[in-house]
């Protein structure tokens, strides 16, 4: 009997939990190949190189196997890369092969969490609380839709940090291998957890101490496993360029900062204090409500109220989760607070603002806290005895939350889009698949980097698109000659494709040349008749390129 209605009880169990991650792999997955509408140039870059892995083993460099992705300027982590790959070859060159994997991991994220939430709190309503917030979590629905390394890190920090946990419970020794691996994997998934990582490992060492002089074995084990595991990524990191990055984002880049050293606010080693002091101006915008609750995901432009970390209906669950979780008895509070804090570093040292990205690893946190503060909400309410009451707070709230629901909804399913496709670099795809179609008709197809309907002050890089959508044999890209140059004459070029800026003046009286710009690489008079061949528009239906030929 009572095996039974433990039987019962685990099968319900696994129901409702199968029902949450459901909802959350739609969110997640439907419609990503067209939403966001198009891939990026990190994306692009990131699914040509894995295909040409595939195909010969070799990125399009020529490099066998490579343990960083060397791209346009930069230098990528090789996990996202790795499983585009696998994806790949079970989808084919596609968008939704290459936004699988994030899909993937923001949907695998649900269950690990609620497990995570169960092994900790022992209490159920804990764990199906915090798997359903996160599974309708704009913040995290958004990031799992694009081929994002942040969320497929969070999902190795969870797992890294919850093992790490149960080292400290258990005696079994595989949590301390599995907590040292997915830790270290990591690193090899984003730069952000790269400051983060070392720092919460110091902080969590030397704060249990004690627990390790008395098992010296799992110390000897984490630290070894984390050493022989980072040997390679320290090698690319000095070797291979991977520090890249890292020089480019840093905090002494920042404009607000380069001004300060223009007005000789640093002037010598006695201005720190003011460099400090710019730092935790940095550091402390992170507790901004409208940070967390209104913009920070940037999904649309700036309005009054948009999309945060967290939904504008949580504010009072996440107050109330903060004081239950000061008050509390939570296990490990030592390691969530240290997770919290330290979290926050790596993003606020950048020279860019608030990137909720970077904050990923942080959501386990912040919908702990929501869920905390929403059951002792809901503990406070039913003490109330009067029936209408309670009727009529949790009428007005629910719809509260459903309205709150609906805008999301609206946000990402249809302002995103037309508001932020140029950002995604919408419109390429089109010309290229236009090329693909029409490329025999032409001894040369030059595109223009250059381009932005407010005028052309961004630059793409195209030549990965067309590798990409005509998939180009990747064994003849390696060996395909290539010209390069800095002048005015062309950026770049490999086979019948040429990419450089339009110069109208010279370029109309060449014949058999396919051209594709936005409306800024042409005359502003027009064009002669025959010449624009099509336009390729954005989703808010602002024109994005001229097809054109002399």
């Amino acid at each position: 009997m009572i095996k039974k209605i433990i039987n019962k009880k685990t099968v319900l169990t696994f129901i409702a939990v199968s029902l949450i991650t459901l909802l959350g792999a739609f969110l997640r997955f439907y419609a990503i190949a067209k939403n966001p509408p198009s891939l990026n140039g990190d994306e692009i870059s990131f699914g040509y190189t894995a295909y040409s892995i595939l195909k010969t083993g070799r990125d399009e460099y020529g490099r066998f196997l490579p343990l960083v992705f060397q791209s346009v300027g930069d230098y990528k982590n090789p996990v996202p890369g790795y499983l585009m790959l696998l994806s790949i070859k079970l989808f084919g060159l596609t968008d939704f092969a290459v936004r699988f994997p994030n899909a993937l991991a923001g949907t695998l994220s649900i269950p690990v969490f609620f497990l995570f939430l169960k092994s900790l709190f022992k209490d159920k309503k804990v764990a199906f609380i915090g798997a359903f917030f996160l599974s309708i979590s704009a913040w995290h629905i958004f990031y799992s839709r694009f081929a994002y390394e942040g969320i497929i890190a969070s999902l190795f920090i969870l797992l890294g940090i919850w093992f790490f946990m149960k080292i400290l419970d258990s005696k079994a020794l595989i949590w301390t291998f599995l907590s040292a691996f997915f830790f270290t994997l990591t690193m090899y998934t984003a730069f952000a957890p790269r400051l983060f990582i070392p720092a919460f490992i110091l902080y969590a060492l030397v704060t249990n101490l004690s627990f390790f002089k008395k098992n010296w074995t799992k110390l000897i084990i984490f630290i070894g496993v984390c050493f022989v595991l980072g040997l390679p990524l320290l090698y690319v990191t000095l070797f291979q360029g991977a520090s890249t990055r890292l020089q480019m984002v840093l905090i002494s880049n920042d404009i607000e900062f380069s001004r300060y050293v223009l007005l000789k606010y640093f002037n010598s080693i006695s201005d720190l204090p003011l460099l400090f002091f710019f730092w935790i101006k940095r550091y402390l915008g992170y507790f901004d409500p409208g940070f967390i609750f209104f913009n920070g995901l940037d999904a649309t432009i700036l309005s009054p109220i948009g999309l945060g970390m967290l939904y504008v209906f949580e504010i009072p669950f996440l107050i109330t989760g903060i004081f239950v979780f000061i008050k509390n008895k939570i296990p490990h509070k030592g390691l969530f607070t240290a997770w919290a804090l330290i979290g926050m570093l790596p993003d606020s040292l950048t020279n860019n603002q608030r990137h909720t990205g970077r904050l990923l690893h942080l959501f386990p946190i912040l919908i702990l806290l929501s869920t905390l503060g929403a059951i002792e909400l809901y503990k406070l309410v039913m003490k109330i005895k009067k029936q209408y009451i309670k009727f009529a707070i949790f009428s007005i709230f629910g719809s509260f939350v459903v309205l709150v629901l609906i805008h999301a909804f609206l946000i990402i399913s249809a302002d995103f889009p037309r508001d932020k496709g140029e950002s995604f670099d919408e419109g390429l795809t089109s010309a290229v698949l236009y090329v693909k179609d029409h490329q025999d008709s032409y001894k040369e197809i030059v595109f223009d980097p250059w381009h932005g309907v407010t005028g052309p002050y961004l630059v793409s890089n195209p030549y990965l698109y067309v590798l990409f959508y005509l998939k180009y044999d990747p064994s003849l890209y390696q060996r395909e000659s290539k010209v390069t140059s800095t002048d005015s004459s062309y950026l770049f070029k490999f086979d019948k494709y040429t990419f450089r800026k339009i110069d109208w003046v010279q370029d109309q009286n060449k014949k058999g040349v396919l051209f594709i710009g936005s409306p800024w690489s042409f005359p502003s008079d027009g064009l002669k008749k025959g010449q624009l061949l099509d336009t390729i528009y954005l989703s808010n239906k602002a024109p994005a390129y001229y097809i054109v030929t002399p």
